[in-house]
Parts: structure tokens; C-alpha cells; sequence
């Protein structure tokens, strides 16, 4: 059984970066992302955690 773990990051005005959720599912770490964005921050980032427990950027989403 293959397991994915996805953390969203995201930035605010300030460039504080702070991991915001993680999830089992691609889809809804995009969601997450997206939502963060209409909250304040600026940009919301998708991670993907490797067989290594490294994290592989996915996808950056950017207010504007």
C-alpha cells in the first residue's frame, strides 16, 4: 500500500511561513491551499512528503 502525506505551507504579508494542514489527499491539499489564499495570506504551498521523509514542492498558489 503506497501512502501520501501532503503539508500546505503558507506566507503571510509579514513573510512568516507556517505549515497550515497535512492530508492524505492531493485534492483536498489543493483546496486547503486555495482557501488560505481568500484568509489573508499571500501565497499557499503544496508539499509532498518523499519515501525519504523529504518534502518535494507541488504546486505554489499566489493571491492576486
Amino acid at each position: 500500500m503506497n501512502f501520501e502525506l501532503y503539508e500546505v505551507w503558507a506566507e503571510d504579508e509579514d513573510g512568516h511561513t507556517e505549515v497550515q494542514d497535512t492530508t492524505a489527499s492531493r485534492k483536498q491539499a489543493f483546496e486547503i491551499a486555495e482557501s488560505l489564499l481568500g484568509q489573508g495570506y499571500l501565497f499557499a504551498t503544496v508539499f509532498q512528503e518523499t519515501e525519504d521523509g523529504d518534502l518535494k514542492e507541488i504546486q505554489r498558489f499566489e493571491h492576486g
